[in-house]
């Protein structure tokens, strides 16, 4: 079955950067944001001619902070996309803050079906040392808001944060599913030149050890199979029919184009990269104007991706479609790695994966067949 294609659109302004952000985000103003919103649609419109058509089903506003766009700027993005390449408007998302104020049914109105909030904790206390901008109220009152325009709504849950602990995690898991139908709840990952990371390597700041991340994993688990969420990938919870249809197109391999700064793609066996840098891009240092960096998978490392990226899902590697995409046989070609991954993972049918208790250890497997 051909797969469809994703787009994915990076807008990098912020109104402040949380103190465990690495990704790349700049302050900008109405000027700013009207020239790189100009470069985007120019970016769109230049790589519809670079691969033949094929049909582009979701569209992800990622950051940043996409909702600082106006509904009008998203709609003519929206309608930049639709005019140059062959879009079903299976899955809009943007990603927000959530503040009471946004005009929900302006971007409703503009063709978002789907938005996600970065609430990442119901505690004030985690979201002050955190250096999120919004309290726990507030958050509540935005998600109370936007039930009320959107049926399709996520909500991301941070681990591992300073003074976070098992139950308070468990707590807002089960906040954040009296609102959302699909919850993302990752782990803590201290980057070096993070505002956080140099907080902690001060002693400024405790992090919760290892075991007490897992711990709040297993009791946000808990609480959300409870209430009818199940685990479709390591990091990601939803109500049935509600996944991620975007994201599961980086797991399963799919084609997507990545238009803005800082983004990356990946279409026709290459992945690109565009440059981290807003002159750089406004230059036109971009795969729409084929001057990105770019990196040629061979069949090798894509077969090592397909079995890493898989892993990170609960049903797994589908054998026969691996089978077929890299003509080999999966058993007898891995039949070393198989061995050694047993207490992990498991053949079932078709399907290689890792044992549903084991999820969190897919890492340790995925190096097995690097």
């Amino acid at each position: 079955m051909k797969k469809t294609r994703g787009i994915y659109l990076h807008i990098p302004f912020c109104t402040g950067k949380c103190f465990y952000c690495d990704f790349f985000s700049v302050s900008g103003n109405p000027n700013d944001i009207f020239s790189y919103t100009a470069a985007l649609k120019r970016e769109i419109a230049a790589a519809a001619c670079f691969t033949e058509k094929a049909t582009t089903d979701t569209l992800y506003f990622g950051g940043g902070t996409p909702s600082l766009l106006s509904p009008v700027e998203i709609a003519d993005i929206i309608e930049t996309v639709r005019k140059h390449h062959d879009f079903s408007a299976a899955e809009i998302t943007v990603e927000a803050n959530p503040e009471p104020q946004l005009d929900f049914k302006g971007l409703k109105a503009a063709g978002v079906n789907r938005i996600s909030f970065g609430v990442q904790s119901f505690s004030d206390e985690v979201l002050k040392t955190a250096g999120r901008r919004h309290t726990a109220h507030e958050a509540e009152i935005a998600l109370e808001k936007a039930a009320k325009v959107f049926d399709n709504i996520s909500v991301d849950i941070m681990l591992g944060l300073p003074g976070d602990a098992p139950e308070a995690a468990a707590a807002s898991a089960v906040r954040a599913a009296g609102f959302s139908k699909h919850i993302s709840m990752y782990m803590l990952k201290l980057e070096p030149g993070t505002a956080m990371y140099e907080r902690v390597k001060t002693g400024k700041i405790n992090l919760p050890d290892e075991d007490a991340a897992v711990d709040s994993y297993d009791a946000c688990m808990e609480e959300l199979l409870k209430r009818g969420f199940h685990r479709y990938e390591i990091s990601n919870f939803s109500l049935p029919g509600f996944e991620s249809r975007h994201n599961q197109k980086y797991w399963d391999r799919s084609e997507y184009f990545g238009f803005g700064a800082a983004a990356h793609g990946f279409i026709a066996g290459k992945r690109y990269f565009n440059p981290s840098s807003i002159a750089r891009y406004l230059a036109g240092e971009n795969y729409g104007a084929g001057r990105a960096e770019e990196e040629v998978i061979s069949s090798e490392e894509a077969a090592k991706e397909a079995i890493i990226l898989a892993l990170r899902t609960e049903k797994g590697l589908y054998i026969p479609e691996f089978e077929e995409e890299f003509d080999c046989n999966f058993r007898l070609r891995y039949a070393e790695e198989l061995k050694s991954a047993a207490s992990f993972a498991e053949q079932d049918g078709d399907y290689f994966r890792m044992k549903h208790d084991k999820l969190l250890f897919e890492s340790a497997v995925a190096r097995l067949f690097i």
